[in-house]
């Protein structure tokens, strides 16, 4: 089968080319979003496209092109000018459209030669020391491709590097070592949960995740290291969307599969560095612990945490967060380091090492960026493909004598589309002179190869976005959710839905007014809780004994249970002898709740009771009404003047009755 975009190699042992060519050109109409840039086309009417392309040629071999042309092309000239071999310097020059070198050999093809109905023309010639295009085993030479008017106008023009194998002697065929090849992919994207609870997801994020599992499900047990936005997965499986139930059985299917290596990510996008600066770390650890459980729980695989891809913010201290987290092994983009590694430059990397705030040293491989950089190629997904294996080749051919690694990250904030994902993994899967792993291999091939030559650097981050306003306000409502929570008894449906609005608000997709939508979400979420408790606007309340139970009446509008505290405070008649702080349970409806109270002297007093949520800093106020207490009964005191009174009464009166007695 060949694939949209890649035309294989003739002399490799597989069937003839020229079905497979018409194929993939017929599909290239369709698929492939190759552009070729017009800026040599002075007011030409028509243009020129690559469709497809061998990845590779073997000595003496075949080159088979597939080009699409569009516009008038009538009595036009394809001119084939093979350039002298370039290295990695000039392969990554020819993005830039260069200015080549006069051409080792040129070949001319009259476009109605060789174009059909479909407007797409496929060309097959020899390569090698003797061919059409002259060209040596293990070379990468430009070649450029010019459509030219029978007046001899250039319509257009593209350049495409062809990768010329080189010859292995059998005897030395033992001592080539393959070049080890990491493609480390990271999609992010913003939270689907909105303020208003509702589930929203992202269509570009989506997209992306559907071109990654086609990818990996069309090269099954091709490694690839991919980190997935668990907020988004999580946004599928709660869609009632059927298209979104596809894509998550699909991403199980391709995760199952054994293509991805499934790395750890936070819930949402979040920055650790900028987290730690704001003292709050824990909120990075909380989210990485709920992305694992989300991608376990809906891929069915327990994401590695072992291997982080560093930030661009990523400074000593984060390394140290990051191995408080589990990770063991990272990977830095060599333009974050100090001094520039200069093995950067070729691609390949040796073991290198950073060292954290503690002093801890953390085994490290440096990714080129440059070869990112193949990825995101705006001529389109042939080209982006073309030139990457062009660049691979001239790394593992530059040392085939030693284990070599290699790692191809994404630039921050950047996706690779379907089509190129797709072209890549079908090329590198069957590159003779390269091998793909997934990181952990990687690190241990490469760490097995020669760890002593580790390279000590430090790393040159850039400036963080600060959170620092964003963990305060967050604290303040994390503070109200677990009132709340505490309110509830514990872990409730209720609560947890605010705190997954108060997770999304850490997500670096988000501004400030979009985080102070979630947060206002939340505080009236809490404040329309508290108005479901009421209590009588006049409580009023006669006691008859000094000592008794006062009747406090209070409705609780909820559907559930509530806990709350009472906190009394008199106007200093009254005392409390249980305590002036009083923990209940509130069941739904009319509660009665006795409060036990001490009267000091008789008459009018007040109390304030004030209904409070249970947490340690009693943060809610759910309702507060004053109660006047009327005490009629003689108060302690008064009894004991009373009894007084009346036994110097009794004593009078006797003593009285006996002089009585006496005189008569």
């Amino acid at each position: 089968m060949i694939r949209t975009g890649v035309v294989r190699p003739a002399t490799l042992g597989r069937k003839p080319l020229l079905p497979r060519i018409l194929l993939g050109a017929i599909l290239g109409i369709f698929f492939t979003s190759s552009i070729a840039s017009p800026a040599l086309a002075e007011g030409g009417s028509a243009s020129l496209s690559l469709v497809a392309q061998s990845p590779w040629i073997a000595d003496n071999g075949d080159l088979a092109l597939q080009l699409r042309i569009t516009g008038d092309p009538n009595g036009a000239v394809l001119r084939l000018s093979l350039h002298h071999p370039v290295d990695r310097r000039g392969l990554l020059a020819l993005s830039d459209d260069p200015v080549l070198e006069r051409p080792e050999t040129t070949h001319n093809i009259d476009v109605a030669d060789v174009i059909n109905s479909a407007g797409i023309a496929s060309i097959t010639l020899p390569v090698g020391p003797n061919g059409i295009l002259r060209s040596q085993p293990g070379e990468v030479s430009p070649l450029t491709i010019e459509l030219v008017a029978a007046d001899g106008h250039l319509f257009d023009r593209l350049t495409t590097p062809v990768v010329h194998l080189p010859v292995i002697p059998a005897g030395e065929a033992a001592a080539q070592r393959p070049l080890l090849v990491a493609i480390s992919l990271a999609i992010d994207g913003p939270p689907p949960l909105r303020p208003n609870g509702q589930i929203e997801l992202d269509k570009a994020t989506v997209r992306h995740l559907d071109a990654v599992a086609n990818a990996v499900l069309d090269h099954p047990g091709t490694p690839i290291d991919v980190r997935l936005p668990p907020a988004t997965v999580l946004g599928l499986a709660r869609s009632d969307d059927l298209a979104h139930a596809r894509l998550l059985a699909k991403l199980k299917n391709a995760v199952r599969s054994g293509g991805i290596h499934l790395r750890s990510s936070p819930f949402v996008t979040a920055d650790p560095e900028a987290w730690r600066q704001a003292g709050r770390s824990d909120i990075h650890q909380d989210l990485l612990e709920h992305g694992d459980r989300v991608l376990t729980e809906h891929l069915g695989m327990v994401a590695d945490r072992s291997v982080t891809v560093l930030g661009p913010t990523a400074a000593p201290a984060t390394l140290g967060l990051l191995g408080r987290l589990g990770t063991v092994h990272l990977v830095v983009s060599a333009d974050r380091l100090d001094p520039r590694p200069i093995t950067a430059l070729y691609g390949a990397t040796y073991p290198a090492r950073l060292f954290d705030d503690a002093g801890i040293a953390h085994p490290t491989l440096v990714a080129d960026p440059n070869l990112a950089r193949h990825l995101i190629d705006p001529r389109g997904s042939v080209s982006a493909a073309q030139q990457l294996v062009a660049d691979l080749a001239l790394l593992a051919w530059s040392d085939p004598t030693v284990t070599r690694t290699s790692v191809i990250t994404m630039p921050e904030g950047l996706a690779i589309d379907g089509l190129t994902l797709d072209l890549v993994l079908g090329a590198l899967e069957d590159a003779p002179f390269l091998r793909l792993q997934s990181l952990p291999d990687l690190f241990e091939a490469s760490l097995a190869a020669d760890a002593a030559a580790a390279v000590t650097y430090d790393l040159w981050p850039n400036p963080i976005t600060p959170v620092s306003r964003r963990a305060t306000d967050r604290s303040l409502a994390e503070t109200t959710v677990a009132a709340y929570t505490a309110m509830l008894g514990g872990p409730h449906p209720d609560a947890a839905a605010l705190n997954d609005l108060l997770e999304v608000t850490a997500a670096a997709e988000l501004d400030s007014d979009a985080m102070s939508a979630y947060l206002s979400a939340v505080y009236t979420t809490v404040s329309d809780v508290l108005g479901a408790f009421t209590t009588p606007t006049d409580q009023s309340v006669r006691l008859t004994a000094r000592r008794a139970d006062l009747p406090f009446t209070i409705h609780n509008g909820l559907g559930t249970d509530t806990r709350v505290v009472l906190v009394l405070q008199s106007d200093g008649r009254l005392d409390f002898p249980e305590g002036d702080v009083i923990e209940t349970v509130l069941a739904p409806g009319r509660n009665r709740i006795a409060i036990p109270v001490w009267a000091r002297t008789s008459g009018d007093a007040r109390l304030q009771v004030t209904v409070r949520s249970p947490d340690n800093a009693r943060l809610l106020q759910l309702r507060s009404t004053q109660l006047m207490v009327r005490t009629t009964s003689l108060p302690g005191v008064g009894v004991a003047l009373f009894v007084g009174a009346l036994a110097v009464l009794a004593i009078w009166w006797i003593r009285s009755a006996r002089l009585r007695s006496t005189h008569t």
